[in-house]
């Protein structure tokens, strides 16, 4: 009887998933094109210093406890330059071709072999030749030739440009890694900071401008990211917990997809929606207050960031509600703000002076007091990093970015206890186009009546409970 009741229930879930729409799951296959990182890593080259080189090494693997790893995540930057997923690796950019060994050579990668042993065991590599037939970069080497064969001349550069090596840690699956920023340190041991900082530059002017491959990619993201808030809201209801609720929308990101959450899941309810950046999610028995859900998938490398708070029981009460409006008035004139040729730091400047007012009108502050009701920025770029690498002054077309706006009163505040333990973000994501914005996450309700409504649907979670009767 046991085993019926959770294969119905299985059946139930695999049903609720193909009702979502959904999306091709390949890395390799429906991913950035190809041709989109070699125009990457040409543009690069363009904008590098004269006779400058530019190297690059792919993350290390990180352990997770004893003799288990996280799943890997290549370096954001790597990864846009070349498409390559696997670790110990590294990558040689030249401004001008360079020869080496008889060959004129404007760019080097240096992988792992393939190993069926290592494979059966961590999964299919690439290999030289599947660099070279899937990425499309020539000059494909193993990585245990990495500044051996064939030789790269720094000295004959006038700059050397790399970031701050990574930190690496001990065991096999970092072994060459080490190794080769070994071999780097040895010819480049101490990297001016300023060359640090030119690549920096370069990286952040190009990232900060999305191609429309990227936008679409990016849609993608936002789009799966968008369905798991929304089927959130049907499965809040008093009794759940909040890790049943990042269960939601983490099940919604695979059913469509995804292949990880963009960043640490936040699920806070009651006081807890008042931590910025509270992952824990552990309270077991929601019975009251808002839950505050910031969580977004990370779907072929890009990352959908949305925020939405939501009343557990269904209906906000009229303190929420008060602290809620003021929220949504600063995200929609910020909003409105965002086109080509406005400042980045204005929206925070909107977002402020609207909660400003709107917290003195409720007596919860004095009117041009400071407060830290509102700790954070409201804005920050959005693409293979949450955070993404990108400009912070004029606004410009193909900027992808969120506007986020919150108010949080933690309990102890120095305001009436009625307002204590509220927490409100509200958070969309936003791509300036041509002639203003499109706002790329607006189908996920954020009016106090569209929340409400949609709360009072049946979710996964009280399926899941029916079919366990």
């Amino acid at each position: 009887m046991k085993r019926n009741t959770l294969y119905l229930s299985f059946c139930i879930l695999i049903s609720l998933a193909f009702s979502i729409p959904s999306f091709a799951q390949s890395w390799f296959d429906d991913g950035l094109s190809p041709e989109f990182h070699q125009g990457r890593r040409d543009l690069l080259r363009e904008k590098m210093p004269e006779n400058a080189v530019a190297v690059f090494f792919n993350n290390p693997v990180k352990n997770r406890s004893n003799d288990t790893e996280f799943e890997y995540r290549p370096n954001s930057d790597f990864y846009y330059l070349t498409g390559f997923r696997e670790p110990n690796a590294a990558l040689i950019i030249f401004k001008t071709p360079q020869n080496i060994a008889g060959e004129m050579v404007s760019e080097m990668i240096f992988v792992q072999p393939r190993d069926p042993s290592r494979e059966q065991w961590d999964g299919e590599r690439l290999g030289i030749e599947g660099v070279k037939d899937k990425l499309k970069i020539k000059h494909t080497y193993l990585n245990t030739d990495f500044l051996k064969k064939p030789a790269v001349d720094f000295d004959k550069f006038s700059q050397t440009l790399s970031f701050n090596l990574p930190e690496i840690e001990g065991g096999r699956h970092n072994a060459t890694l080490r190794a080769m920023v070994d071999a780097f340190k040895a010819v480049n041991p101490s990297p001016a900071r300023p060359a640090d900082q030119i690549l920096s530059q370069i990286m952040n002017q190009m990232r900060g401008i999305k191609t429309a491959e990227e936008i679409e990619i990016l849609r993608k993201a936002v789009a799966i990211s968008g369905h798991g808030h929304i089927e959130s809201f049907k499965s809040i209801k008093p009794g759940v917990s909040e890790r049943a609720i990042q269960g939601v929308h983490e099940f919604v990101h695979k059913a469509m997809g995804a292949e990880y959450v963009g960043y640490g899941s936040i699920a806070g309810a009651g006081n807890n929606s008042t931590i910025l950046h509270y992952v824990y999610n552990s309270v077991r028995d929601l019975q009251e207050g808002v839950i505050l859900m910031d969580i977004g998938a990370e779907y072929r490398g890009y990352s959908g960031d949305i925020t939405r708070t939501v009343p557990v029981k269904g209906k906000f009460s009229p303190e929420e509600k008060a602290i809620y409006e003021i929220v949504l008035k600063a995200l929609e004139e910020s909003t409105k703000a965002s086109k080509p040729g406005a400042d980045f730091r204005t929206l925070g400047q909107i977002s402020k002076e609207i909660i400003d007012a709107g917290l003195a009108d409720l007596g919860i502050i004095k009117k041009g007091q400071n407060h830290r009701y509102l700790p954070h920025g409201v804005s920050h770029h959005l693409g293979l990093d949450v955070h993404d690498r990108g400009g912070y002054g004029p606004l410009e077309p193909g900027m992808v970015f969120t506007i986020e706006p919150g108010i949080y009163i933690p309990e102890g505040s120095d305001c009436d206890p009625k307002w204590w333990g509220i927490g409100i973000r509200i958070e969309d994501n936003i791509l300036i186009t041509e002639n203003g914005h499109e706002n790329l996450s607006e189908f996920v309700p954020r009016s106090v009546a569209d929340i409400e409504k949609v709360m009072q649907e049946e979710g996964i979670l009280q399926k899941l409970m029916k079919s366990m009767e």
